[in-house]
C-alpha cells in the first residue's frame, strides 16, 4: 500500500512539475533548487526499515498534532464560555462567537487520478498483436489478435466507467472514437498483409516454375565421370535465379520495404537481360517451346513483383497511419484524468450552552462603549482583549498526564517497529544471502527458520526448493555422465561407420581412398608398383532374386572373409557397394606379379563358399590397373580398373582383364553413344525403315518388317546393332521401343486407310518391353487411336525374350487372343528350342540369316533348313527366310508354298515414302530373279545338293508359277 501511495505521489508530482514548466510564466516559477529533491525522491527505492521508519515518524507526528489540537481546542472552548459581557451588550456576539465555535472549516477535498495503465497496456498489446499477425499468418497469431482487440474493448469500457465525470466526457468520447478507429485501422492493416502474403505466394509459384525448368535442363545435361557438361548460359541463368531467391527471402516479415523490392527488381532485370542475350543459343539447345515458356514465366514473375511493389506501398502507408494513430491513442490514454470523491455531509458541531452571566454592575467598565468607530469593530477589539485576559490556564497535572501518555504511545510504537524490523528484515536478509549462494551454485545452502509466519513459511519453501535443486543437480550430473559416455560411444561408432562398411566390416569407399592415397605416396617415394583390382560377383542378382536379400548379404560377408585371408600377405581389400569390391596390391615389383595375384583371386573363388551350411560357388570377374603405368591418382586408377572389369565381363565369367588404353576409348564411346541416345529421343533423330517379305507363291509383298535407324546430326545412319545393347544397359530401351511401336502402327494406319489396305507391319519388341504389364494395353491403345485392325500388326521376338518366364508367355497369349500375329525371330541359332514352337502361340517362324547364308554351299545347312521347314509346315506356321542375298538361295527356297523371303537380293530397307513403289515392282523383280535362276545353270555342287535333297516343288513347278503369275498380270491389265 505504501509503495502504491509513493508511486501515485510520484505521478502527481511529475504532472505538477510538467504543468509548472509549461503553463507558469518564468517570473512566477518556483526556484530550481526545489526541483532537485523532487527528482531524488522519484529515483528513491525504500526498503522495509525505511518504510517502517517513515510510518513511525508519520504516526508520531500525528500523535503530537493530535495532542496540540486537543489542547488548543479546549482553550478555545473555555475562552468562549467565559464571555458573558460580549453576548449581552453587543448584537454581533450571537452571530460571530457561535460561528467560531460551532462550525469548523471543512477539510480540503483531494482529487484522485484514474489509473491509465490497464488501457495503455491493452493499446500496446493490440500493436504487438497486429505486428505479430503481419509477421506470421497462423491460427495462434489470429487468436492473439482477437484476444488483444477484446482486451482493449474491455479496458476502454472500464476506463470510461471509472472516469465518467462531466469534465471528462469530451475527452472520453474522443478516446472511445480513437479506439474504434485504431481497431478499424488494425483490420485494414491485417487485410493488406494477407493480400501481400497471397501476392508473395503467387510470386513464389512463378519463381518455382522457372527454377524447376532450369534445374530439369541442368539435370539432363551430359555427365562425364561425375562432371556436368552444360551450356554456360544455363549455369548463368541458374546463378541469377539463386540471387533472386536470396532477395526474395528478404521480403518476408514486417521490416521489408521499398529497398528490398527494388533490390529484387534489379536481380530480375539482370536475369531478363541474360535470358534475352542468350535466347538464340537456348533455342538451339533447349528448343523454342522451352524458351517461350521460360520467357512467359519470367514475364508473369515480373508482373507479380510489380503488384507486390504496389501492395508494399499500400502496406507501408497503412502501417505509418497505424503507428500515428497508435501514438495519438497512447497519448490520449496517458492524460491524467481526475475524479473527485463523493463527500458526505458532517453534522455541525453544536455550540456549548453559555454560562450564567455575571451581574451587570459587577463589570461597569465593560459596558462603556467608545463613541467613535463602528460598533462591530469596537466589539471585536473588546472581545479580543477579554479573551486574552480571562482565559483560564490548564492545570500542570493534566499537561503532564498528556505528555506521559504520548511518550508511552511513542515507546510502544517504537517497540512494535523494532520488533517488526527484527522479525522481517532479519529473515529477509538471510533469504537474500541464501539466494545469492544458490545462484552461485551452492545447492547445499539452507535458511534458518524464524520471523513472522509468512517469512517462516517462505524459508521452509526455500529450503525445500534448495533440496529439490540439489537432488535435481545430482540427477543431472548422473545423466550428464551417462550422456557423455553415450556420446563418446556413439562417436566411436560413427567413426567406425565412417571408415568401415557395416555389412562386411571392410573399409568403405572413404577409407579406401584415404589408404590408397597413402599407398600411392609411398610408391611415388620408393619407386615400386601398386596394383588396383576391381572385383564383381558374377550373377549375384540371381542369388538375391532366388534366395532373398538376407541370404545375399551373408554371401557378401563370406566373400569378405575370404578376401581378407587372400589379400593379407600383399595388401588390403574394401567394399565399394553392392557386390563390387576393391583389392589393393601395395608393393609389387612387376606387372606380371600383379597379374598373377589377380588370377589367384579369380581361382580362389572357384572353390565353394560356405554360407548357412550350403556350398555355393560364386565366380568372380576382375579388372586390374597398375600405378604408375595406367594412372597417377586413385580416382583414375579405379576408373581404369572399372573399364578393365567391363572388358572381363564381356569376355565371359570368371575372367581377369588388365587395363589397356583402348578400354577407356570404348567406355568413352559407350558413354557418348548413351548421351547421344538421350538427345536423339528428345530431338527426334530416330526413323523407321521397312524391308518387304515376299511370298514365293504369289510373288507379292504381304508383310514388311520395321527396322530402326538412328540418323546422326552429321547425316550418317547407325543400325540397331551399334546402339541397342547400350540402350538396354542404360534403360533407354523402353522409350525407344515405345517410339518404334507408335511409329510403326502410325505407318500401318497410313497405308491401311489409303494406298495399301492389306498392309501388315512386323515390329520387333525387346524383352524389357514385353515384361511390362502395361504392354498389351499400350498396343491396344495405339491400335484404337489410329483405327488399325489387329491383324495389321505382327510382333517379332527372339527366343531369349521367351526365356524370361511364364509371365512373358501369358502376355503373348493375350496378344494372340487380340488377333495380333506373333513371329519367332532368328530361329535356328543361339537359344533355338523346339519346345518354343510347342509352348508359344506363334504364327510365324523366321529362319536366321546364318542358316540361309550357306544354304547353297553347305549340305548340313540345307538339311537343317529343310527339317525346320518341314516342322513348321506340319505345325501350320508361316515361314520367312532372312538374309536372302544370292539367286541360288532364292532358287532353293522358291519351291515351298508357305515360304516368305526377305533380303537385299529383293530389296534393301527403304523409308515409308519409298516403300509403295518397291511393293508395286516386287512381282516383276521376283519373276526376273526366278527366270534368271531357271536359265542359269547351277554349279555342280549345287546340283548334287538338289539331287540329294529333293525339294517339295521341282523346277517345272517353279516355271508353272511364273507362267501363272504372268497370266494373272495380263488379266489385271
Amino acid at each position: 500500500m505504501l509503495n502504491r501511495c509513493i508511486a501515485q505521489a510520484r505521478l502527481v508530482l511529475k504532472a505538477i512539475t510538467n504543468w509548472h514548466r509549461s503553463a507558469v510564466p518564468p517570473q512566477l516559477r518556483w526556484p530550481v533548487w526545489l526541483e532537485v529533491p523532487a527528482g531524488l525522491w522519484r529515483r528513491t527505492r525504500l526498503g522495509i526499515v525505511a518504510h517502517l521508519g517513515f510510518a513511525f515518524v508519520a504516526v508520531a507526528a500525528l500523535a503530537v498534532a493530535a495532542n496540540l489540537i486537543a489542547e488548543h481546542g479546549t482553550l478555545v472552548i473555555e475562552t468562549t464560555q467565559v464571555q458573558p459581557v460580549v453576548i449581552r451588550t453587543v448584537t454581533i456576539t450571537e452571530t460571530s462567537a457561535p460561528i467560531a465555535v460551532a462550525t469548523a472549516p471543512a477539510p480540503p477535498v483531494t482529487p484522485t487520478a484514474v489509473d491509465p495503465r490497464a488501457i495503455t497496456a491493452a493499446i500496446e498489446g493490440l500493436r504487438r498483436a497486429v505486428l505479430g499477425r503481419m509477421e506470421e499468418d497462423s491460427p495462434e497469431r489470429a487468436a492473439e489478435l482477437r484476444a488483444a482487440v477484446d482486451e482493449l474493448k474491455n479496458d476502454t469500457t472500464a476506463y470510461v466507467a471509472a472516469a465518467n465525470e462531466p469534465a471528462n466526457r469530451i475527452h472520453l468520447r474522443n478516446l472511445t472514437a480513437q479506439v474504434s478507429a485504431q481497431e478499424r485501422q488494425a483490420d485494414r492493416l491485417v487485410n493488406v498483409a494477407e493480400s501481400r502474403e497471397r501476392l508473395l505466394a503467387e510470386y513464389a509459384g512463378h519463381f518455382e516454375k522457372l527454377d524447376i525448368r532450369l534445374k530439369t535442363s541442368l539435370d539432363r545435361a551430359w555427365k562425364i565421370f561425375g562432371r556436368v557438361v552444360a551450356r554456360q548460359s544455363l549455369l548463368e541463368l541458374s546463378r541469377q535465379l539463386d540471387n533472386i531467391r536470396r532477395d526474395l527471402g528478404s521480403l518476408t516479415g514486417v521490416s521489408a520495404g521499398r529497398a528490398d523490392v527494388e533490390l529484387l527488381g534489379a536481380s530480375e532485370a539482370r536475369f531478363g537481360a541474360l535470358l534475352h542475350a542468350n535466347e538464340s543459343g537456348l533455342t538451339r539447345s533447349q528448343g523454342d517451346v522451352w524458351v517461350k515458356q521460360t520467357v512467359a514465366d519470367f514475364a508473369a514473375l515480373v508482373a507479380s513483383r510489380d503488384q507486390l511493389a504496389l501492395k508494399d506501398e499500400e502496406r507501408l502507408r497503412e502501417l505509418e497511419k497505424f503507428e500515428r494513430d497508435h501514438a495519438q491513442l497512447l497519448s490520449m490514454a496517458q492524460l491524467k484524468i481526475v475524479k473527485r470523491p463523493k463527500l458526505t455531509a458532517k453534522p455541525p458541531v453544536p455550540a456549548l450552552p453559555p454560562r450564567v452571566p455575571a451581574p451587570i454592575h459587577a463589570q461597569p467598565s465593560a459596558l462603556a462603549v467608545p463613541a467613535a468607530g463602528p460598533p462591530v469593530a469596537q466589539t471585536m477589539r473588546h472581545r479580543t482583549v477579554t479573551m486574552t485576559s480571562s482565559v483560564p490556564k490548564p492545570q500542570g497535572g493534566q499537561r503532564g498526564l498528556m505528555a506521559w501518555i504520548s511518550a508511552a504511545v511513542m515507546i510502544l510504537l517504537l517497540a512494535v517497529s523494532v520488533a517488526m524490523v527484527v522479525r522481517i528484515v532479519g529473515p529477509i536478509r538471510r533469504l537474500m544471502l541464501a539466494t545469492r549462494k544458490l545462484a552461485d551454485g551452492d545447492t547445499e545452502v539452507s535458511v534458518p527458520r524464524g520471523g513472522i509466519r509468512e517469512l517462516d513459511s517462505l524459508a521452509a519453501s526455500f529450503n525445500q526448493m534448495a533440496e529439490r535443486l540439489a537432488a535435481g543437480q545430482a540427477i543431472r550430473q548422473t545423466y550428464q555422465s551417462e550422456l557423455e559416455a553415450k556420446v563418446e560411444e556413439r562417436t566411436r561408432q560413427l567413426q567406425h561407420l565412417a571408415e568401415r562398411d557395416p555389412l562386411t566390416e571392410l573399409p568403405n569407399r572413404r577409407q579406401l581412398f584415404a589408404q590408397l592415397h597413402a599407398v600411392l605416396r609411398s610408391a611415388h617415394e620408393q619407386g615400386h608398383l601398386v596394383g588396383v583390382f576391381l572385383l564383381d560377383l558374377d550373377n549375384f542378382k540371381t542369388v538375391n532374386d532366388s534366395m532373398g536379400h538376407a541370404f545375399g548379404d551373408r554371401v557378401l560377408q563370406s566373400m569378405a572373409v575370404r578376401l581378407k585371408e587372400l589379400v593379407a600377405p600383399f595388401g588390403f581389400s574394401a567394399r565399394l557397394g553392392g557386390d563390387e569390391f576393391t583389392v589393393v596390391y601395395e608393393r609389387a615389383g612387376s606387372v606380371d606379379e600383379i597379374e598373377r595375384a589377380g588370377w589367384e583371386l579369380v581361382r580362389a573363388f572357384q572353390h565353394p563358399l560356405q554360407v548357412e551350411s550350403r556350398d555355393l560357388v560364386m565366380s568372380l570377374s576382375v579388372g586390374a590397373s597398375v600405378y604408375p603405368e595406367h594412372a597417377q591418382d586413385a580416382e583414375a586408377l579405379l576408373r581404369a580398373a572399372d573399364a578393365a572389369l567391363f572388358r572381363a565381363k564381356a569376355l565371359g565369367r570368371s575372367q581377369l582383364s588388365v587395363f589397356r588404353p583402348q578400354l577407356l576409348e570404348e567406355a568413352a564411346s559407350r558413354f557418348s553413344t548413351e548421351q547421344g541416345l538421350r538427345r536423339a529421343i528428345e530431338r527426334g533423330e530416330f526413323e523407321l525403315a521397312f524391308q518387304p517379305e515376299v511370298h514365293v507363291e504369289t510373288l507379292e509383298v504381304h508383310l514388311v518388317e520395321s527396322l530402326l535407324r538412328w540418323r546422326l546430326p552429321d547425316g550418317r545412319r547407325r543400325s540397331p546393332a551399334e546402339f541397342l545393347a547400350i540402350a538396354e544397359e542404360s534403360g533407354l530401351i523402353m522409350e525407344i521401343s515405345d517410339w518404334v511401336l507408335n511409329s510403326a502402327i502410325q505407318a500401318a494406319a497410313k497405308w491401311h486407310h489409303k494406298a495399301w489396305p492389306e498392309a501388315r507391319v512386323a515390329i520387333n519388341v525387346s524383352a524389357r518391353q514385353l515384361l511390362d504389364r502395361r504392354f498389351v494395353d499400350r498396343v491396344q491403345e495405339l491400335l484404337n487411336q489410329h483405327s488399325v485392325p489387329a491383324h495389321c500388326i505382327e510382333i517379332e521376338l527372339t527366343e531369349n525374350v521367351v526365356q524370361t518366364g511364364a509371365g512373358t508367355i501369358d502376355t503373348l497369349h493375350k496378344l494372340r487372343d487380340a488377333g495380333i500375329g506373333i513371329a519367332l525371330d532368328d530361329f535356328g541359332t543361339g537359344y533355338s528350342s523346339l519346345a518354343s514352337l510347342e509352348q508359344l502361340p506363334l504364327t510365324r517362324v523366321k529362319l536366321d540369316r546364318s542358316l540361309i547364308a550357306c544354304l547353297d554351299s553347305n549340305v548340313r545347312s540345307l538339311a537343317i533348313t529343310r527339317g525346320i521347314i518341314g516342322l513348321c509346315q506340319s505345325l501350320e506356321l508361316q515361314m520367312t527366310a532372312e538374309g536372302v542375298e544370292r539367286p541360288e538361295q532364292l532358287a532353293l527356297l522358291a519351291g515351298h508354298s508357305t515360304m516368305y523371303v526377305q533380303g537385299f537380293l529383293l530389296s534393301a530397307p527403304v523409308s515409308s515414302a519409298e516403300l509403295l513403289p518397291v511393293i508395286a515392282n516386287m512381282p516383276a523383280c521376283m519373276e526376273s530373279l526366278l527366270l534368271e535362276t531357271a536359265e542359269t545353270p547351277t554349279a555342280s555342287k549345287f546340283q548334287s545338293i538338289q539331287r540329294m535333297l529333293p525339294l517339295e516343288h521341282p523346277e517345272d513347278v517353279r516355271e508353272a508359277r511364273i507362267a501363272t503369275h504372268r497370266a494373272r498380270k495380263a488379266r489385271a491389265r
